[in-house]
């Protein structure tokens, strides 16, 4: 016996809307990024009761509100041939304050500003002289959000290379 092929239909479409419902509400969301911001100065829009400026639409951010949020983050430096010096900084701030580069991975821990469009931050770094090709990867992990890597190859010395991250 085969059953009642309408029947059949009807508990499939039964099982489907069951595991439609609570995915919509899972994906939907209210299409609104929320990210804290300790400078309302950095962007135009309000302040919400928090404290915390909302940016709503525009030309730079056409599509949602945003906040950006400055976490502290775990900054990891590997690299292959240890460099004399290096520096990481996010808006003329500097990241590596107080790292010691004499092992590698070398850590240190900072407060950066995280952005949901990426964040930029520009890398130097000076080697000895006769210091073949060599390459230096920056792992950052913030708080709350997943770690990202960049390897940067180079052939001398890094001047200000812009290095992006996102998350």
């Amino acid at each position: 016996m085969r059953g009642y092929p309408p029947l059949h239909l009807l508990v499939l479409l039964l099982a489907f809307a069951g595991i439609a419902v609570p995915l919509w509400r899972l994906t939907a969301g209210s299409g609104r990024v929320v990210m804290d911001h300790q400078t309302p100065a950095d962007h135009d829009g309000h302040v919400d009761e928090d404290g915390t400026t909302v940016v709503q639409g525009g030309e730079t951010h056409p599509d949602v509100e945003h906040r950006h949020e400055e976490v502290p983050a775990l900054i990891r430096l590997r690299y292959a041939h240890k460099p004399l010096s290096v520096s990481l900084q996010q808006e003329g701030r500097e990241l590596l304050t107080g790292i010691d580069l004499s092992e590698t991975p070398a850590e240190v821990t900072a407060d950066i500003e995280v952005s949901h469009e990426g964040d930029e931050m520009v890398l130097s770094a000076t080697w000895p002289a006769g210091t073949p090709e060599t390459a230096v990867t920056i792992e950052i992990e913030p708080d709350g959000f997943e770690r990202v890597s960049q390897t940067i190859w180079t052939a001398g010395s890094l001047d200000e290379e812009v290095v992006l991250f996102k998350w």
